[in-house]
């Protein structure tokens, strides 16, 4: 059974809010060692990411990256704040979804336009499933205007 279109965007958007504050905790040290599991059932195993530099990573790209580099970054000061999001588009069984992710650790500083898909996935933990994200690098007037080095 699928989702009403309404409401399949704005479990998109909560999704988002949800995935970007594990990514937070989990580089603070602060995430239970079991967040890691259902996060990873809120990814498509089809997900594939455009990453800022123009990368493609899949969902298998995604778990290693989850199970090798928390412990090495855990400390790192990493904060994350969306905002503007928007429902770009929708219907029953997915929802096309934007917002800019503003990134900030002890070593950089980052912001990033994202465009995601969602499709309805009632066994995921807010009833979506990531299938795609492509990521832009927000230039900053600090740096004239030169993206920085984008954080994972």
């Amino acid at each position: 059974m699928s989702a009403e279109p309404a409401r399949l965007g704005r479990l998109a958007i909560e999704e988002v809010r949800l995935c970007h504050a594990f990514f937070e905790d989990r580089f603070a040290g602060r995430a239970d060692p079991d967040a890691t599991a259902l996060r990873l059932a809120a990814f498509s195993p089809e997900f594939r990411r455009i990453a800022p530099d123009g990368s493609t990573v899949a969902y298998a790209d995604l778990r290693a990256f989850l199970a090798t580099r928390s412990a090495e970054e855990a400390g790192m000061g990493l904060a994350i704040r969306i905002e503007d999001t928007a429902v770009v588009w929708e219907n029953a069984d997915a929802a096309l979804v934007s917002y800019v992710e503003h990134q900030t650790s002890r070593s950089a500083t980052s912001r990033r336009h994202a465009t995601a898909l969602f499709t309805a996935a009632p066994h995921s933990p807010a009833g979506v499933q990531w299938r795609h994200l492509q990521e832009t690098l927000i230039p900053s007037p600090r740096t004239g205007g030169a993206c920085p080095r984008p954080n994972p």
